[in-house]
């Protein structure tokens, strides 16, 4: 069966069009519009992302820990596989590429011009996963003449692959079917867990008759089905006839035990997701709906946890807290989060409320189904357990009767050191005005624990994150990677920057102007070897320069404010710009750049320069309501009016106009998507006399029916009150039309197979703008997801909307003579 992987479309034939386009633009009129919307669509961040090579590589430990391999791009556009000696840094071909070559046309890989090396004609390899042994591996080839099935987010598409099973070194290979979404492998590869009629059965390949697991499942009620707030794919697999996949499933590593996680959705009504009006079968629209609780719910639907013992053949369902699976602990099961003593029937998961106020560590007896509480954070805002979307910082170690806790106690995200047996917090493992971002590696062995922090070094950018280890016993961290820039680091496991026995890790490390260098190193710290470097040669050849890194005081008159400020390649000092702020309020993490990629991709930066050039200046900032600084910082705009913090940007905006005199604050504009959708156009009705136009893309407008989110509750909270209903009511964004003011354009965007943000939300704004007899304008993106409105339709109607109605960069004007 073919699997359906994403693969990114070739820019590369883009790099000659931008070369050297600078000059000639530096010549068109400046009132010509067609002109500077051409010029800024030849920015686009793909085009830009395109032009260069070996960005955020990921890399791949083998069991022992002793090697490593990744993926790089060549010059000529084909991919090279290399395998790293720790120890040395001694650098090799994963595998002889001609022998592989031989290996896949023998076992029957088709060749297409689309899915053939571009130089030899041999098949392409478009991914690869090596066993941990490091014996053998799966290579997926593109089916010939593959055909992008849909299209997604950076002009994504998914794309048709055969896989075939290959011994190392390369002898030879076979075919073989992925295995699709719907089933749930064993760690031994032998057996699998599929349902059936609501059910849980258990599958051998090895033969045999498949046996039920469960007997109670129902519609609603079903087994491999989560109130999955994530879940934002339904058409996409429609549209590639995948499989819904099978969620709530774990095995234990050993395979002895399952652990089975259901939501009751049966109280909940049959609700609209989205209908895809253009289906590519043609015909009448599709509806997709199902049973789901939006926001106005009283309650998040109730969880059951059970534990199968596949050697007893039991099941034995737990006396788990049924809301207790809520928030956190819903998003952390489906990622699999769990840790297992299973010599000693014990497990360990998330716990956490709806609203996030109430986050816990439980432990599950699995002989017995009894849980308990072992650590329990609580407050009057949510508490984390990391400062973004990733898995929690924490870390279970049975064999020494002692957890690692991620809490905000101190009013920084830091580690604590806990007890197993008694639950009780023996002492923070970190300390001080600075956050822990990631906790990547605990080795035993050597008794420390590895993990990443901004904020901690005196006189650094306060969203740099570095590597440093700290005893587990006690003491003052060490740092590892002191170079002045923002390094990036992969959890711990397989794929993780720490070697799994500890022994070494890869430093990625970048910043806004300074690409990708990755070093291997000792635990120590110290460098082992150079392994690689990311290539901008074509982007520097194509007039890009980077963005000028700024700071402004937040509406306090003292917070600092961090940021970016991207220019024209043609920029003159001399001249007074529109100025276009990408904003994005969220709670998860930060968003100005701070990485190399970050200026290319990310929620407010996405196709800046395309904006800066076509004749303007472009400012992305992080706001108090953001991550990455302390709980207060975060939890400032919590239940306020201004719920996405508007009130920091128009205050920073000022400030940095004050001392650039090539910012215009008389032609200033906002954009966003989805909260940032949201938050730019909220800001322009709170900031009428500093925002003039607004292009608000996939923005939420009634958070009360929208699916229950965590996103959204975590920064709202709950309206499970009059008061909070309230509140969701007072800043629902139709709500503030009248306090636009008709010199303000407004252009709202939206996707029609939306299925995080509705097509709904849309409708319910446009209705509000009628209501009020005030202009806007609107664009339906029709057979686009929630990233629609980040197409290459959407962008070239944005970047035309600025350049219109902000106009084009205008002489400063001439000082008036002195008497």
């Amino acid at each position: 069966m073919p699997r359906i992987l994403p693969a990114l479309a070739s820019v590369a034939a883009l790099a000659t069009v931008l070369a050297g386009n600078a000059p000639a633009r530096a010549q068109a009129p400046a009132d010509d519009l067609d002109a500077r919307v051409e010029r800024g669509l030849k920015f686009t961040s793909r085009t830009l992302d395109g032009l260069t090579r070996n960005t955020q590589l990921s890399f791949h430990w083998f069991q022992e820990g002793e090697r490593v391999w990744y993926k790089r791009e060549e010059a000529d556009g084909t991919a090279r596989f290399v395998a790293i000696t720790a120890a040395t840094g001694t650098k090799s071909d994963l595998f002889e590429p001609e022998a592989m070559a031989r290996a896949l046309r023998a076992a029957g890989a088709g060749v297409s011009a689309d899915a053939s090396d571009r130089t030899t004609g041999d098949p392409r390899i478009h991914d690869l996963h090596v066993a941990p042994d490091g014996r053998s591996l799966v290579v997926d080839v593109p089916l010939p003449d593959a055909e992008c099935l849909w299209p997604q987010l950076y002009d994504v598409c998914s794309l048709p692959v055969q896989s075939f099973a290959c011994d190392l070194p390369v002898t030879a290979c076979r075919a073989q079917d992925a295995w699709p979404a719907d089933l749930v492998m064993a760690p031994d590869r032998h057996r699998y867990i599929a349902v059936k009629d609501h059910d849980l059965w258990l599958h051998d390949l090895r033969g045999g008759a498949a046996r039920r697991l469960t007997s109670d499942g129902e519609d609603g009620f079903a087994y491999g089905e989560l109130h999955d707030q994530l879940e934002t794919f339904a058409f996409s697999r429609r549209r590639a006839g995948l499989p819904e996949p099978v969620k709530g499933v774990l095995w234990s590593p050993d395979g002895r035990y399952v652990l089975a996680l259901r939501h009751d959705v049966r109280p909940y009504p049959d609700r609209l997701i989205l209908t895809e009006y253009v289906p590519p079968e043609g015909g009448l629209p599709v509806v997709h709906t199902k049973r789901e609780a939006d926001a106005s719910d009283a309650v998040y639907p109730a969880a059951q946890l059970s534990v199968l013992s596949l050697a007893e053949g039991t099941q034995i369902v737990t006396d788990l807290d049924p809301h207790l699976m809520d928030d956190l602990a819903n998003l952390g099961f489906n990622a699999g989060q769990v840790w297992w003593d299973t010599d000693h029937a014990r497990a360990w998961l998330i716990g956490a409320r709806r609203g996030g106020r109430d986050v816990r560590l439980l432990e599950v007896d699995l002989a017995s189904g009894k849980v308990r509480t072992l650590v329990q954070d609580t407050g009057d805002f949510p508490q984390v357990l990391g400062p973004g979307l990733g898995p929690a910082n924490v870390s279970v170690l049975p064999d020494q009767d002692r957890f690692i806790w991620y809490s905000e106690r101190s009013g920084f995200g830091h580690l604590y050191l806990g007890e197993l047996s008694s639950g009780r917090i023996l002492r923070p493992l970190t300390k001080g005005d600075w956050v822990v971002t990631d906790l990547l590696h605990v080795d035993t062995r050597a008794n420390r624990v590895f993990f990443a922090a901004a904020g901690r070094e005196a006189g650094s950018d306060p969203y740099y994150r570095r590597l440093y280890s700290v005893p587990l016993s006690g003491g003052s961290p060490t740092l590892l990677t002191p170079a002045e820039a923002d390094h990036a680091f992969a959890i711990a496991g397989p794929g993780g920057s720490v070697s799994p026995g500890g022994r070494y890790f890869i430093d990625d490390a970048s910043t806004i102007s300074q690409p990708d260098r990755y070093t291997l190193h000792s635990q120590d710290g110290a460098v082992i070897a150079e392994i690689d470097a990311a290539d901008i040669s074509a982007l520097r050849a194509a007039g890009w320069s980077a963005p000028e890194k700024v700071t402004a005081t937040a509406s306090d008159g003292t917070t600092q404010l961090y940021g970016v400020i991207y220019k024209p390649a043609d920029f003159d000092p001399a001249k007074r710009y529109p100025t276009v702020e990408i904003t994005y309020p969220g709670i998860w993490a930060k968003y100005h750049p701070t990485t190399f990629r970050d200026q290319f991709y990310g929620s407010a930066t996405l196709n800046a320069f395309a904006f800066a050039n076509a004749g303007a200046v472009v400012v992305s900032l992080d706001g108090r309501g953001t991550s990455y600084r302390s709980a207060a910082f975060r939890n400032f705009v919590y239940g306020k009016d201004d719920a996405t913090g508007a009130h920091d940007h128009a205050a920073a905006l000022r400030e940095l106009a004050a001392s650039r005199p090539w910012i215009d604050l008389s032609r200033v504009g906002v954009t966003g998507h989805s909260s940032g959708g949201d938050g730019s156009l909220r800001a322009a009705m709170l900031y009428p006399d500093l925002y003039k136009v607004v292009v608000s893309g996939e923005g939420p407008s009634d958070y009360l029916t929208l699916p229950m989110d965590i996103a959204v509750e975590r920064a709202l909270g709950v309206p499970d009150t009059k008061e909070g209903l309230a509140y969701y009511r007072r800043i629902a964004t139709p709500q503030l039309v009248d306090r636009l003011k008709p010199d303000q354009k407004v252009f709202l965007i939206y996707a029609g197979a939306d299925e995080e943000v509705p097509l709904q939300q849309g409708f319910t704004l446009f209705q509000a703008f009628q209501d009020a007899g005030r202009l806007y304008d609107e664009l339906i993106i029709p057979d686009a997801g929630h990233w629609g409105g980040r197409g290459d339709y959407g962008v070239m109607r944005t970047v035309r909307y600025f350049a219109e109605n902000l106009g084009a960069p205008e002489p400063a004007p001439t000082p008036a003579a002195q008497p």
